[in-house]
């Protein structure tokens, strides 16, 4: 492949390059030249370039070793006299916290003191076996001194504490002071000892650390000077030798990411530079190819992104009404749906919850916006499960509407089966928060059924998907009549097939709405000794 042509010529045949236009400075000019006449592939010449450095940095490592190590073990013998002093210090706390302790409980005669007595002994005995473990021989024999005083602290602590376990606290006091807190200052003094003594070896191990042989120091230096000189002149040639005939293939880069897929590049390098160069010029012919092929494409593309556009508004626009299976169902065509404004018999739910007013004076407003969410999504998807359409929320109450845009023929058994469950529900939600003085919480809901308008109806900025007409307002009416978790439905909605023989129902006071000749009659679903059950 290296030796395909590229404008007639092989890469030994190239010409020879122009007048650098890099200035190499004159001290490594004659290295990159060297290494670039080489004939050798890139790869060899980068191992050998690393080898050489890698050698450098072995040798300056075993050299720093050798402080490491002597740094090393005085760090050690540091870290081991300060972890003895650590121990000794803590064993003093102990000690004192026995003392303490003791005194606490003969003044309070509290046995809780006592068993802190015990944790405090207990600290103590492993104070002293990790002292004893560090090896140092000046702390063992401290150590064995300070068990056979603790000895006696122990016998002289079990007598304070059988006069104490027997009621005789003034005894057990006296002997305290007299004998136990004696004998732990006889442990105190010893500690401080060995805390004074640790103290000075710690001086003298950090001066010892700090005060390594000069001539360690002034061996690593020079040796990393002479290194980094090498490294530095031998990185400076190699990277050289390599950007030079990169810039000419950086160059036609440029180009071509401009648009211009024309243009030819040649390098006089004899190694993997001279195919890179071929592999460029087939790539812009290849990219000019393509490019005309994208500007077909993109044509194309455009039409096709106007039409999933115009498939994304729609399935947003009926996501915000219908139910997640009935918007998918319209979207795959398995179900015909038209938005256009039209009048159309329906059943209008307007469901008014009561509570949350009240609530929002008890609880934070995020609490109070946490719970309000919540009862949104519950009825909601109540709404959807039968079929309805959710039209907006008005306050804490919501507007629903069934038989359009999927029209039904049972639109007002749905509405009811509905109005029962969210009832139901608002129920399971006052047991719940119960607790946090919700009791108040309830909902009224109103239910008609009629001719009404339904459409997109606003501005051009803004449209809602809603209904308009006198059964609205009348749904809206009966929900704000409706008594604490009562359902009350117009004579047309009870005369409903398959809602008047399935529900109870008791007729009330005739009303009057406006935009109605003469009043209406009201009637309230009552109470059912089993939720009613619809199929869909």
């Amino acid at each position: 492949m290296g030796e395909k042509q590229l404008g007639g010529l092989t890469p030994d045949e190239l010409p020879p390059p122009e007048r650098d236009p890099e200035r190499l400075p004159p001290l490594i000019k004659p290295a990159v030249e060297f290494i670039a006449r080489i004939r050798a592939t890139v790869h060899t010449k980068l191992l050998a370039g690393f080898l050489i450095i890698a050698v450098l940095l072995v040798m300056m490592g075993l050299m720093s070793i050798l402080v490491i190590r002597e740094m090393n073990q005085q760090a050690h013998q540091l870290l081991l006299l300060t972890e003895q002093n650590d121990l000794a210090r803590q064993g003093l706390y102990a000690v004192t916290a026995q003392s303490h302790s003791r005194a606490m409980a003969l003044i309070t005669r509290s046995d809780s003191w006592n068993d802190k007595i015990e944790t405090a002994k207990a600290n103590f005995d492993t104070y002293l076996d990790g002292m004893a473990a560090l090896g140092e021989p000046e702390a063992k024999e401290s150590v064995d001194r300070m068990r056979e005083i603790e000895e006696r602290f122990s016998d002289a602590g079990a007598e304070v504490l059988a006069l104490y376990e027997g009621g005789d606290f003034k005894d057990a006091l006296d002997l305290h002071v007299s004998a136990e807190h004696e004998i732990s200052h006889e442990l105190e003094d010893e500690l401080n000892l060995l805390i004074t003594s640790s103290e000075q070896k710690i001086d003298d191990a950090s001066r010892q650390l700090a005060s390594l042989p000069r001539f360690l120091i002034i061996a690593v230096g020079v040796f990393s000077g002479v290194s980094l000189l090498i490294a530095l002149g031998l990185g400076a040639a190699l990277s050289w030798s390599l950007i030079r005939p990169m810039r000419r293939v950086d160059q036609a880069l440029a180009k071509i990411a401009g648009g211009d897929f024309e243009g030819q590049t040649e390098v006089s390098n004899r190694d993997e530079f001279g195919r890179l160069a071929i592999n460029l010029n087939r790539t812009s012919n290849q990219l000019a190819k393509m490019y005309r092929d994208l500007a077909e494409l993109n044509e194309n593309l455009e039409k096709t992104v106007d039409e999933q556009l115009a498939r994304l508004r729609r399935a947003e626009q009926l996501r915000r009404y219908l139910a997640p299976q009935i918007a998918d169902a319209v979207l795959n065509g398995d179900a015909l749906v038209s938005l256009t404004s039209t009048r159309r018999n329906l059943t209008i739910l307007f469901a008014n919850i009561r509570g949350f007013a009240s609530m929002s004076d008890r609880l934070e407003p995020e609490e109070v916006i946490d719970r309000l969410n919540k009862h949104f999504a519950i009825m909601t998807d109540v709404v959807f499960r039968h079929g309805g359409t959710l039209d907006k929320y008005v306050g804490d109450g919501i507007l629903a509407f069934f038989g359009d845009p999927i029209p039904f023929e049972d639109h007002a058994e749905r509405a009811v089966v509905t109005a029962l469950e969210m009832r139901q529900r608002l129920r399971d939600i006052r047991a719940k928060w119960s607790s946090d003085g919700d009791e108040k919480l309830n909902v009224g809901i109103g239910i008609s059924t009629g001719y009404v308008t339904v459409g997109n109806i606003g501005s051009a900025t803004r449209t809602e998907y809603t209904v308009i007409g006198n059964h609205v307002n009348l749904a809206s009416r009966l929900a704000q009549n409706a008594g604490r978790d009562r359902i009350l439905v117009s004579e047309r909605t009870l005369a409903a097939p398959n809602v008047k023989e399935r529900v109870h129902a008791t007729s009330l006071n005739e009303i009057s709405i406006e935009g109605f000749l003469r009043p209406v009659r009201v009637f309230e679903i009552a109470n059912l000794p089993a939720p009613l059950h619809r199929r869909l």
